[in-house]
C-alpha cells in the first residue's frame, strides 16, 4: 500500500515539473516572437526612411543630363547611321564646329584636353562593337572634336560691276533699321553672375560667350572700336556679397580698336560666380559712349537670366536710347526662358532694339555673323564712296584671298589634330589596324576632296573679279571721256 502511494507521489511530481517547463518554453517562445517582430519592425521604420531619403533624392538625381557633362564625357555616338563627313565645301562650312575648335584655333589645346580626347578614343575602341561601328565613332567623335569653323568660301560672290552712279547712292545697308556713320562704336556688355558656370552641350555659358564675343570682335571692319564690360564677377551670390558684387561693374576693354593680345587677355580675365546688375552696366555703358555722338553706337548685352541688384534695366535702357548717343541696344538671352526671357526681351523693346533668344553657342554665333556681316558691308561701301570705284574690286580680291587662306589653315588644323589623335590611339597597341585605316584614310579623302573643290572655287571666283573690273573700267573710261 504504501508503494502504490509513494509511486503516485513521484508521477505527480514529474507531471507538475513537465508542465513549468512547458510554460517556461512558451514564455520563451513567446518573448522570442515579440522581440522579433520589434525588430521587423524597426527595420521596417528604417528601410521606409531610407525610401523617402531616396526619393527626396531622386529630382537632383533626374536633373542629372548628358548636356550637363563636360567634353568629352558628353560624347554621344550616333548609333543609328554609319558617320560620313560633309560631301562638299557649302556641307562644311555649314556644319556645326568641334566643340574644342576654339582651342584648337587659338593653340590652347593642353597636354590634358589631349589625354582625355585619347581616354575617349580608348573607350570607343574597347566598346564590344563591331570594327565599323568603331570606326564610324571614332570619325564622329574627331568630328564633333575638333571640326573647324570654315569661313564661307563657297557663299562669296564678288559684288559686281559698278558704276559712278553707283558709288554716289546712298548705301541702303542698315543696322536695326539705321543708316549708319562713318565711326562705329560697339560696347559688349557680358554677365559673369554665378548663374554664367551653368553647363550646355559640353560647355559652360561663359565659355560660349568668350568664345563668340571673342570671335565677333576679331571680325569687326577697320573703322570700328570695341569696348567690354562686364558684371558680377566680383564677390559670390550670397547676400553678404550682393553689395559688392552689384556695385562691380568693370569695363575690362576701353573703348578702342581690337587688339587679339588685349582683348584676349582682357576676355580670359572673366570668371561668373557673383549678382546681376544689368540696369547700372547699361547706365556706364551709356557714359563711356558720352563723348561719341557722331558715331553709330551698338551696345549688346549678353545674359543669362533677370535683374538681380534692384535696378530697373528697362528703364535705364530706355533713358539711354533717347540720349545724344543715341544707342542701338540688342539684347541677347543666352539660354533663358520664362520670366528671364520676358525680362530681357522687355530691356530691348523699351530701347527700340532686338531681343535674340541664344538657346546654344550656334545661335549666339549666328547673331553675332549677322551683325558682323551688315557692319562690314557698310564699311566696305563707305570706303568705295571715297576712293576710286575700281577698288571695290581689289577689296573683292583681298577678301577672296583672305577666305581662301583662312579655309586652308582651318581645314589643316583639323586634318592635323585628328591624324595625330588617331596616330596616339594607334600606338597604344589596342587599336585594330583596319580600323586605323578606315579612319586614316577617309580624312586623307575628305581633305582631299575639299581641297580640291577649294581651289575650284578660288579659280572661278578670281575670274569673276577680273572680268568684273575690266567691264567697270570700261564703263568709268568711256563716262569720263564723254566729259
Amino acid at each position: 500500500m504504501q508503494k502504490k502511494v509513494l509511486a503516485c507521489l513521484l508521477c505527480l511530481i514529474f507531471l507538475f515539473a513537465g508542465c513549468s517547463k512547458s510554460d517556461s518554453e512558451k514564455k520563451n517562445m513567446a518573448a522570442a516572437d515579440a522581440k522579433e517582430k520589434k525588430t521587423e519592425t524597426a527595420d521596417a521604420k528604417e528601410k521606409d526612411t531610407e525610401a523617402a531619403d531616396t526619393k527626396k533624392e531622386e529630382p537632383e538625381k533626374q536633373s542629372t543630363s548628358d548636356d550637363e557633362l563636360l567634353w568629352p564625357d558628353a560624347f554621344q555616338p550616333n548609333t543609328d547611321i554609319s558617320f560620313a563627313f560633309p560631301a562638299t565645301m557649302g556641307e562644311a562650312e555649314n556644319h556645326q564646329e568641334g566643340l574644342w575648335w576654339g582651342k584648337l584655333k587659338n593653340g590652347q589645346l593642353t597636354d590634358q584636353d589631349k589625354d582625355a580626347v585619347l581616354k575617349k578614343l580608348e573607350e570607343i575602341n574597347a566598346s564590344s562593337i563591331s570594327n565599323s561601328e568603331k570606326g564610324s565613332q571614332i570619325k564622329q567623335f574627331l568630328t564633333e572634336t575638333y571640326f573647324p569653323n570654315l569661313p564661307g568660301l563657297s557663299t562669296f560672290e564678288p559684288r559686281g560691276k559698278i558704276s559712278l552712279e553707283d558709288v554716289e547712292a546712298k548705301s541702303n545697308i542698315k543696322l536695326n533699321g539705321r543708316e549708319m556713320k562713318e565711326q562705329i562704336n560697339v560696347a559688349i556688355i557680358l554677365d559673369a553672375s554665378g548663374s554664367m558656370k551653368q553647363v550646355k552641350g559640353g560647355k559652360t555659358l561663359m565659355e560660349m560667350a568668350k568664345d563668340s564675343i571673342s570671335e565677333f570682335s576679331s571680325g569687326l571692319p577697320d573703322n570700328a572700336k570695341v569696348s567690354l564690360t562686364v558684371y558680377g564677377h566680383k564677390g559670390t551670390g550670397s547676400d553678404s556679397d550682393k553689395q559688392l558684387s552689384c556695385s562691380s561693374i568693370d569695363e575690362i576693354y576701353p573703348l578702342s580698336a581690337y587688339n587679339a593680345d588685349s582683348f584676349a587677355t582682357a576676355v580670359n580675365s572673366v570668371s561668373p560666380s557673383g549678382w546681376t546688375s544689368m540696369a547700372r552696366s547699361l547706365k556706364q555703358a551709356g557714359e563711356k559712349l558720352g563723348n561719341n555722338s557722331d558715331a553709330t553706337n551698338v551696345i549688346y548685352l549678353v545674359s543669362d537670366g533677370k535683374e538681380t541688384c534692384d535696378g530697373n534695366p528697362a528703364a535705364e535702357a530706355k533713358a539711354l536710347a533717347q540720349s545724344n548717343i543715341n544707342p542701338i541696344i540688342n539684347v541677347i538671352g543666352l539660354s533663358v526662358n520664362g520670366e528671364d526671357a520676358a525680362q530681357l526681351k522687355q530691356i530691348a523693346d523699351s530701347a527700340g532694339g532686338r531681343y535674340i533668344d541664344a538657346k546654344n553657342q550656334q545661335d549666339l554665333d549666328r547673331e553675332f555673323d549677322q551683325s558682323s556681316n551688315t557692319l562690314s558691308q557698310w564699311s566696305d561701301w563707305f570706303r568705295q564712296n571715297i576712293t576710286k570705284a575700281s577698288d571695290q574690286l581689289t577689296e573683292d580680291k583681298k577678301r577672296l584671298s583672305s577666305l581662301h587662306d583662312e579655309t586652308i589653315r582651318n581645314m589643316g588644323l583639323f586634318h592635323h589634330e585628328s591624324l595625330n589623335a588617331l596616330s596616339d590611339l594607334f600606338h597604344t597597341g589596342n587599336l585594330d589596324v583596319e580600323i586605323s585605316k578606315d579612319v586614316h584614310d577617309t580624312l586623307v579623302d575628305f581633305y582631299g576632296t575639299l581641297f580640291k573643290e577649294k581651289d575650284q572655287l578660288f579659280g572661278v571666283k578670281l575670274k569673276q573679279i577680273d572680268e568684273t573690273f575690266s567691264k567697270t573700267q570700261d564703263e568709268m573710261s568711256k563716262k569720263f571721256n564723254k566729259k
